[in-house]
């Protein structure tokens, strides 16, 4: 069983061959930031015409690929940038029609959740942080095809939020890397900032509030070295505090609803994060939980996920010969499939 796979759902283009056997046989993904850094964020047209450039580039590698191995041919057909999916949908669904093979439509999201397994022995079910710049979810991994979120963002993402915060701190596009550089040579305790929802009981996320107050007191304070390093350290150990009382909470439904798992796994591009993956490991090992970390190379978004996520498609479930009339859907959720 062997997959090639394509990602395009936002700024990465990426395509991987996957086999049955957790093997990832080729990867080559490439990264559009140095088009967009200098606007702060994501230029959703842009970002579809470098799609359009590197998947013409990259046509070489396919090229050499002996079809007659290849099981299925899989796609993000969403979420995401409308503009992408066209371009990586479109691509995917010509080699199918062209090789006669199997076409799966894949959900970012869902791959991004099942993605721990392509690195790790983790078992169903299993609990997962979900924090990327689109995203930040807590979902309960019932199998490759029941996905239960126990709580969501209620306004921006974790992502986001860094992104916005960078921003306002005169750094560099993404924010998270520049963030966490800083961060370690900060006090942690130096600036108290708001966690929002967290005096309820509940899985839900919020970090418009805290993305506010902390562009806000950035503006009433000078931007010294000093400064910088510290306000970075505070934000980054505010973010990793809401991340385990809402992991409590999601444990504690568990408990009520008497759901018994094992394992937990953080995945998502904010999971690239070094010091958000200490902290969170530390924390589960308290929790007598397994702690499964994803590889950086596999926590922003990549075509090996996708691939994989289609043959846990294939192991569960039989796959129609085409699915031409599946159309990208780039506000599809969680649980949903194509």
């Amino acid at each position: 069983m062997k997959v090639l796979a394509i990602e395009s759902s936002c700024d990465d283009t990426s395509i991987s061959i996957v086999n049955g056997d957790k093997n990832i046989e080729f990867l080559e993904t490439i990264n559009h930031r140095k088009f967009h850094k200098d606007h702060g964020g994501v230029i959703p047209e842009m970002a579809a015409r470098q799609h359009l450039e590197i998947l013409d580039l990259l046509g070489k590698s396919i090229k050499k690929i002996n079809f007659s191995n290849i099981s299925a041919i899989a796609a993000t057909f969403g979420p995401g940038l409308i503009g992408g999916l066209i371009v990586g949908t479109s691509f995917a669904k010509g080699l199918s029609i062209s090789k006669n093979i199997k076409l799966i439509p894949i959900n970012h999201l869902q791959a991004h959740l099942l993605s721990p397994r392509l690195v790790s022995n983790i078992k169903f079910p299993y609990l997962c942080l979900l924090v990327s710049g689109g995203n930040t979810a807590l979902v309960l991994v019932k199998s490759s095809n029941e996905f239960i979120t126990l709580g969501s963002t209620i306004d921006d993402s974790a992502g986001e939020c860094f992104d916005k915060v960078a921003k306002g701190l005169g750094l560099g596009y993404p924010g998270g890397p520049e963030i966490e550089k800083l961060a370690l040579k900060g006090n942690n305790n130096k600036i108290k900032l708001p966690m929002p929802l967290t005096k309820k009981p509940n899985c839900d996320f919020s970090f418009s509030g805290l993305k506010t107050s902390a562009l806000d007191f950035i503006r009433k304070n000078k931007k010294t070295k000093m400064f910088l390093k510290d306000f970075s350290a505070s934000f980054q150990y505010t973010i990793s505090k809401l991340f385990k009382i809402k992991i409590l909470n999601s444990l504690a439904q568990l408990k009520k609803d008497k759901i018994i798992i094992n394992d937990f796994s953080i995945c998502g591009g904010v999971a690239a994060n070094k010091y958000l993956n200490t902290e969170l490991r530390k924390f589960i090992a308290n929790q007598e939980l397994n702690f499964h970390q994803v590889p950086l190379s596999l926590c922003t978004d990549n075509a090996a996920m996708i691939g994989w996520n289609a043959i846990e498609i294939m192991k569960a479930r039989k796959i129609k010969l085409n699915n031409y009339n599946v159309r990208p859907t780039p506000n599809i959720l969680i649980h949903e499939h194509f």
